[in-house]
């Protein structure tokens, strides 16, 4: 399973440290569409932001089944940065260069680790472990309304091989519906040959195993390649000036090797979706 359970929220802080949480806030008005006003004597304070994501999931990567799960949410921030735009889709991050238009900075993310016995599908396949993925992020504002973001990780452990994640997203705050803020725009993921054939190859060995347990798999060498393309979007909304949350949704479409797999045209769907809430409480350290 790719869950993450209450004490997966150390280990992902201690990999990972000071991140910038995927969680959007209120974002200024229809003509300043990604940022909010901040008070002039609070906006370098210092702030701790924690909450979770809770949300539906495939079971495992390529699954027509689902899965409730969660991922923690936790930033350390000057109050300044709280209202600027994050999506869920967003790994944790830490920037290194903020001009306010250009984003430049550190990424990183964990994958669960998937089992056997997570699923009568996966019978006769190799368990996977734990995979840590780390790299770098870009984000541009090529006008107030519209963030364009790419991330390139490099993993290890239970796969090697790289991913890069881009996305773009339409942003609009709303004044008329309570300060909402609304966002949504295309998706696509690619990755190396070294994650895909991770996730969705079939050894000749592990056939064999398959077939005998019932599971008809056959041997599968995936390339690298377009992994997937999609689309996304949440509602978010500052409550508070503590108080976060959003809700969201996120579908994708399995492309090339992946798709192609028996994991996925055997046992599987092409389709993957997630969907969920989020919820976060922000701290004001009282000093900058």
């Amino acid at each position: 399973m790719r869950s993450l359970n209450v004490s997966s929220v150390v280990t992902i802080a201690g990999l990972i440290g000071f991140s910038v949480a995927a969680q959007a806030a209120d974002v200024g008005s229809a003509s300043m569409a990604t940022k909010a006003p901040v008070e002039a004597s609070t906006d370098q304070e210092w702030t701790v932001t924690v909450g979770a994501y809770m949300f539906a999931q495939p079971n495992y990567y390529g699954s027509d089944d689902y899965e409730f799960a969660a991922r923690p949410l936790f930033s350390i921030a000057r109050a300044n940065k709280l209202s600027e735009f994050n999506s869920f889709k967003d790994n944790p991050s830490i920037a290194l260069w903020d001009t306010g238009p250009v984003e430049l900075g550190i990424v990183g993310s964990l994958n669960w680790k998937r089992d056997a016995s997570d699923s009568v599908n996966l019978r006769g396949l190799k368990d996977i472990d734990y995979a840590y993925q780390i790299g770098g992020y870009g984000q541009w504002y090529p006008v107030d309304w519209m963030r364009l973001r790419a991330e390139v990780l490099y993993g290890f452990g239970g796969f090697e091989g790289v991913v890069a994640n881009l996305a773009a997203d339409g942003i609009y705050f709303s004044d008329s519906l309570g300060g909402a803020t609304f966002s949504a725009g295309p998706r696509m993921t690619l990755a190396s040959s070294g994650f895909i054939d991770t996730y969705y190859g079939v050894t000749a060995g592990e056939a064999a195993i398959a077939q005998q347990l019932g599971n008809n798999l056959t041997p599968y060498k995936a390339g690298g390649g377009i992994y997937s393309v999609g689309f996304g979007g949440q509602i978010s909304k500052r409550f508070t000036q503590n108080i976060t949350g959003s809700v969201f949704g996120e579908y994708s479409y399995l492309l090339d090797d992946a798709a192609d797999s028996p994991i996925v045209a055997v046992n599987g769907d092409r389709n993957q979706f997630q969907a969920g809430v989020s919820l976060s409480y922000t701290f004001f350290l009282g000093f900058q």
